[in-house]
């Protein structure tokens, strides 16, 4: 059976958090595992608000290191360390955490500056790049163990993620910004395949297999999953295990402008969470009397100028990629995340922009709002 996988977007702002879309955090589910994907300010509120519980989180990615993808790291930590979360949800594994320097001496350094405690051990694994400085573990806090220091092979980090990874595999590449951020790339392991079709051929051989002292024939498909070899049916013909189903593949973008760099690791992904900035909407209107309106082609120069996208940049990357779903997020604050009239046209606006650029798959494109969960099927 193939386990149950979603992403809940605990905030969906960029730079400026507003009353209606937090700092960015997005937190993605498989098997009851929680990996949190950016922790921007106040997302320990936001996963109070949400149905995930917090004892089920084991990793956390960071992009990069703007504080509005960050800022919300250290009190994550001590809520995962309240008293309210039970034993019931409490685990004695490590959280990993994973991203770009300075990441481990700046959370250290704000546990101790604030003399917190943790009820939980972690570790901070740095991805880096050639010119790094190399921290090394030294003067660690009280609740943190040592960490690796992960340098590229052939174009990326693979990341360990120890124990508990039931298969799954992510990897991290470097992508464009004003800063260094990452791209990550989360690999689902094959699943057995579907043994529809075999069940005519067992259903010709059922009596036979029953009067060899087999009761429940059907029980036949289980076992050839499980052991992916063929059963030797009794008028001589093999059931042959069907071929297995590829897993989900999810890529999740940092803020970027080019996340091109990626593009070598994608094999048609299920789901691309890409952020989409800036757009030209009817919001966007000159801030001067008889000022001519802005065209796509001074959005596009001006977002780029800062390091980010447009709904038309992901879209043409989304389909470059071939992935299967779009979800857009990391938005101005300029678009509200409510469910007003108003709000829900503007962001209708921004959606039907990467449509057309998605080879107008109008069902396969979404904008992403504080506190929505999505089923990656």
């Amino acid at each position: 059976m193939v386990a149950t996988m979603d992403i809940t977007f605990l905030g969906t702002g960029s730079a400026q958090p507003s009353p209606t879309r937090n700092h960015q955090s997005m937190a993605f589910r498989t098997d009851g595992d929680i990996w949190l994907f950016d922790c921007g300010e106040a997302t320990q509120h936001q996963l109070q608000k949400s149905k995930l519980k917090m004892g089920k989180i084991s990793r956390i990615f960071i992009t990069h290191m703007h504080g509005d993808h960050c800022f919300g790291l250290a009190p994550v930590m001590c809520s995962l360390s309240d008293s309210f979360l039970t034993k019931n949800t409490m685990t004695t594994e490590p959280i990993e955490i994973y991203g770009p320097t300075p990441l481990r001496s700046w959370l250290r350094t704000t546990f101790k500056s604030t003399y917190s405690r943790l009820s939980r051990t972690y570790r901070v694994h740095e991805l880096l790049l050639h010119d790094d400085p190399v921290e090394n573990n030294e003067n660690l806090h009280e609740n943190e163990l040592p960490g690796q220091n992960l340098r590229m092979i052939n174009g990326r980090f693979d990341l360990p993620l120890y124990t508990n990874n039931k298969g799954y595999k992510v990897l991290a590449v470097p992508i464009q910004h004003s800063i260094p951020s990452l791209g990550f790339v989360i690999q689902e392991p094959e699943s057995p395949g579907k043994v529809n079709d075999l069940i005519p051929q067992l259903r010709k051989n059922m009596e036979a297999l029953q009067l060899s002292g087999i009761a429940n024939p059907m029980t036949i498909l289980g076992q050839i999953q499980t052991t992916n070899q063929p059963y030797l049916l009794p008028d001589g013909n093999y059931l042959k295990p069907p071929p297995p189903r590829p897993g989900r593949e999810v890529v999740i973008l940092g803020d970027t402008k080019d996340p091109s760099a990626i593009i070598p690791f994608c094999n048609k992904p299920t789901l691309l969470v890409h952020e989409s900035t800036n757009a030209l909407t009817s919001l966007d209107k000159p801030t001067k009397k008889d000022a001519p309106l802005m065209t796509w082609e001074e959005v596009t120069t001006k977002t780029l100028e800062h390091g980010h996208s447009t709904p038309k940049m992901a879209a043409a990357f989304a389909q470059k990629i071939g992935c299967n779903t779009l979800i857009l997020t990391h938005f101005s604050s300029r678009y509200k995340g409510d469910e007003s009239a108003e709000s829900m046209a503007v962001m209708e606006e921004i959606r039907s922009t990467a449509v057309d650029g998605f080879d107008n798959r109008d069902k396969d494109v979404f904008c992403a709002r504080d506190l929505w969960t999505y089923e990656i099927k």
